[in-house]
């Protein structure tokens, strides 16, 4: 049986929140919402691969701050079931990069969490 609207509704509303972050260059708008043990893995321009604590995510877009006007994402829910979920993040003009992210999300204590951040550049404008 499908869930309710409510959680693909909320599932959204927490990937919206990572966008709404990533453009404002300010983690402590996405933090709340990421697993204290979060992890983030991707690669940069087909070369260099990151991974660790989600605290690596965090430092980068505090770093490199608000992107401009020209920055533009958007969210679709792939995939949820009871207390897992899957959610496909496009970004376009990040600081001149384009990104497809991956936010892997799990209902904990009846709150849904992103557990990972999976990313890739899909090329450099």
């Amino acid at each position: 049986m499908r869930e309710q609207m409510s959680e693909f509704n909320a599932v959204e509303n927490l990937a919206r929140k990572f966008i709404e972050a990533v453009k404002a260059g300010n983690s402590e708008i996405v933090k709340p919402y990421f697993y204290e043990k979060a992890t983030f893995f991707g690669q940069l321009n087909e070369k260099v691969y990151q991974s660790g604590s989600i605290q690596g995510f965090y430092e980068t877009i505090d770093k490199m701050g608000p992107c401009g006007d020209d920055y533009v994402a958007r969210a679709d829910v792939i995939s949820l079931e009871k207390t897992i979920a899957m959610v496909r993040v496009l970004e376009d003009n990040w600081h001149g990069y384009k990104f497809t992210d991956f936010l892997i999300m799990n209902k904990i204590n009846g709150e849904w969490k992103i557990v990972s951040k999976v990313y890739d550049t899909l090329s450099q404008n």
